[in-house]
């Protein structure tokens, strides 16, 4: 009985995005040491920490008051969207995820002391990941149905995740870090959209307000693909010396492809498993080139 309840919490913590978080992190330290910085490896075990505690309240939360959208999206969740799937079908207790929330709060919360005491800047950026991890789910805000909660959460992921990890190794913060990052905030907010598009009747039902809902899944498509290649594009200018980029392109085309076929198959929106499946792999692979490009030079 232990074993089959560690292991549905295993899957309710959803280790696949948990990695995602650490290799942005681990991005923002590179570009420190690239900037001439030695790594501190105390500062960049309790940024990760504080970075993974946010990450961990954000996605428990989550799963506990989304639970009734999850029920709804039956057949059309997909391994990458409609949630873990383990408190639907009653491998785990509601309550467990709610807990598990309140837990990670109250370590990001002291994490957040002792990274702020290290550099006065990780109280601004920590602030605002709490905040805005927080309230992506948990009323009265619940961000990420009011069409404001996917920029958000990519800002947070994309941006404040590799700027922690920079800013805890240098003391400072450099705009040029935000800036560079940005593109990989449009490839979020792309695969972000896919989710949407998978769980767009059970939102529709339960009254989310989310972009996919508000324009359209028609719109949502084409919104998709200028973020996906506009991304794509600005990262590959905005780091010409890593051509290693370029590896990334075939799959932006095919994810394009997919949902430009889904806009005009009669079949539609259905099968969604290998499109969310691209996009949280291409979401992993251009981050994943860029660090192997800083590491190579």
């Amino acid at each position: 009985m232990f074993k089959r309840e560690l292991w549905a919490f295993v899957k309710l913590t959803r280790p696949l995005f948990a990695g995602g978080a650490v290799l942005l992190y681990v991005l923002g330290v590179i570009m420190a040491v690239t900037s001439g910085t030695w790594i501190d490896w105390t500062r960049l075990a309790l940024g990760q920490l504080l970075v993974t505690a946010v990450q961990l309240m954000t996605h428990y939360a989550n799963e506990y008051y989304d639970y009734e959208v999850d029920r709804l999206s039956g057949e059309r969740r997909t391994p990458f969207s409609g949630g873990s799937g383990v408190l639907v079908t009653g491998q785990l207790d509601r309550v467990v995820a709610l807990r598990a929330m309140k837990v990670c709060l109250v370590v990001a919360f002291v994490l957040l002391i002792v990274c702020g005491s290290i550099t006065p800047w990780m109280w601004i950026i920590g602030a605002i990941a709490l905040w805005g991890g927080y309230f992506y789910s948990v009323p009265p805000l619940a961000l990420e149905g009011s069409g404001f909660g996917e920029l958000i959460t990519a800002l947070l992921t994309t941006v404040l995740v590799p700027l922690t990890g920079y800013v805890m190794q240098t003391g400072r913060l450099d705009p040029i870090v935000a800036l560079k990052c940005a593109p990989l905030g449009l490839i979020y907010l792309a695969m972000i959209l896919t989710f949407e598009f998978a769980d767009y009747s059970a939102d529709q039902v339960w009254g989310k307000r989310n972009i996919t809902i508000r324009i359209g899944l028609k719109r949502a498509a084409w919104l998709h693909n200028m973020l996906l290649s506009g991304g794509l594009a600005l990262m590959l200018a905005l780091t010409p010396n890593v051509p290693l980029l370029w590896v990334a392109l075939p799959l932006a085309l095919w994810q394009i492809a997919g949902v430009v076929w889904r806009t005009t198959a009669r079949s539609g929106w259905r099968h969604m498993a290998m499109l969310c499946g691209g996009a949280v792999l291409l979401a992993g692979l251009v981050p994943a080139l860029w660090l192997i490009g800083l590491l190579a030079v």
